[in-house]
């Protein structure tokens, strides 16, 4: 008897289907900040990332209540310290990461995530690396985010091509149809397909694909910036922003000019801009009736109880200084679906 071929481990068409396995983030430990000399510089510091980490346990204890099979993370040497090498973080696997179908695909090359890579490659599963295999086709450049790419079985929506993009898409994905959108930034950090037929977004599709590609789909708008609409900590947010040109903010500090003028000189690599994020629509589904949100919005749960789907609350603190939400913070590998065609096209 012939045995079965072995089903892929990666495997992952939409962002809905029921999530089986998952890369949850990583940064350094509080300790890496030994070496700065100044209390109100390394205390922050210290207290952003163990928080972050519990946080981040709290999203794992979801995970695995919910199912997940296989949770993995990057990993760090514990015995780094500020100063020995570049700082960088891996908080956002997708940022940097993108499976698509049954292929591993690297947008960036951080050595954190060389072990995970290297185990897929090792059980032979299909990944596309060319920071590391020697491929002639070149990496796809900081043009293009991996969050950029939005699954939707067939289609793929991607963001800002410009024509050698296209061309490279064209040549690696000749069975899916590729269509253009114009967000100007991260897609999931403005609009988030939850189900097939309803998407939760602060982007106008009505001016774009609501009656074609999206034809029949229930859109829901929700607030651009959900801080905004709480005074005191909109205020709070707006406040600090100012001192750091949109990028970021965490409470608490806002301050604390010595920690502004150490993160934005030495840690720039670590923050994004969060002024242009909505984290109320980077949620995490882990299937059409589950999502993993960081905050109550009754605009959004009110559509989910129509949709009979669970909202999970699941509070990343410092999403404002990271740039990332719960979507931001995972990178689904694996959920339990085929190739559909969802898009009217």
């Amino acid at each position: 008897m012939m045995a079965r071929p072995k089903s892929p481990r990666i495997n992952s068409w939409c962002g809905w289907d029921p999530l089986q396995e998952v890369w949850v983030g990583q940064h350094y430990n509080s300790d890496y900040f030994n070496t700065i000399k100044s209390k109100k510089i390394r205390d922050p510091l210290k207290r952003i990332v163990d928080e972050t980490e519990e946080d981040y346990q709290s999203l794992i204890k979801i995970l695995k209540d919910y199912g997940v099979q296989q949770i993995s993370r990057p990993e760090f040497n514990p015995a780094s310290r500020f100063g020995d090498e570049l700082p960088t973080h891996a908080t956002n696997p997708r940022d940097h990461h993108f499976a698509y179908g049954n292929t591993l695909y690297r947008f960036e090359d951080k050595k954190c995530y060389n072990k995970l890579y290297q185990t897929y490659k090792d059980s032979r599963e299909k990944v596309f690396d060319p920071y590391h295999d020697n491929l002639s086709t070149p990496p796809i450049s900081d043009k293009l985010a991996a969050p950029s790419c939005v699954r939707f079985g067939d289609a793929i929506l991607v963001d800002g091509l410009d024509p050698k993009h296209m061309k490279w898409f064209r040549e690696n994905f000749k069975d899916t149809k590729i269509i253009v959108s114009a967000l100007g930034g991260h897609s999931d950090g403005v609009f988030c397909p939850v189900k097939p037929g309803l998407i939760v977004t602060t982007y106008d599709y009505k001016e774009h694909f609501a009656d074609t590609i999206f034809k029949g789909w229930e859109i829901v708008y929700t607030d651009n910036n959900s801080w905004e609409q709480t005074k005191e900590i909109g205020f709070k947010i707006s406040n600090m922003l100012e001192k750091t040109q949109n990028k970021w903010y965490v409470e608490g500090e806002e301050d604390n000019n010595e920690l502004i003028e150490f993160t934005n000189t030495y840690l720039k690599e670590w923050v994004g801009y969060c002024a242009e994020s909505v984290f109320d629509v980077n949620m995490l589904v882990l299937d059409q009736h589950n999502v993993v949100v960081s905050s109550y919005n009754e605009k959004i749960f009110n559509t989910f109880k129509k949709h009979n789907i669970e909202p999970i609350i699941c509070n990343f603190r410092h999403r404002w200084f990271w740039d990332g939400g719960l979507h931001c913070n995972t990178l689904d590998i694996r959920r339990k679906g085929e190739k559909q065609r969802y898009l009217n096209y």
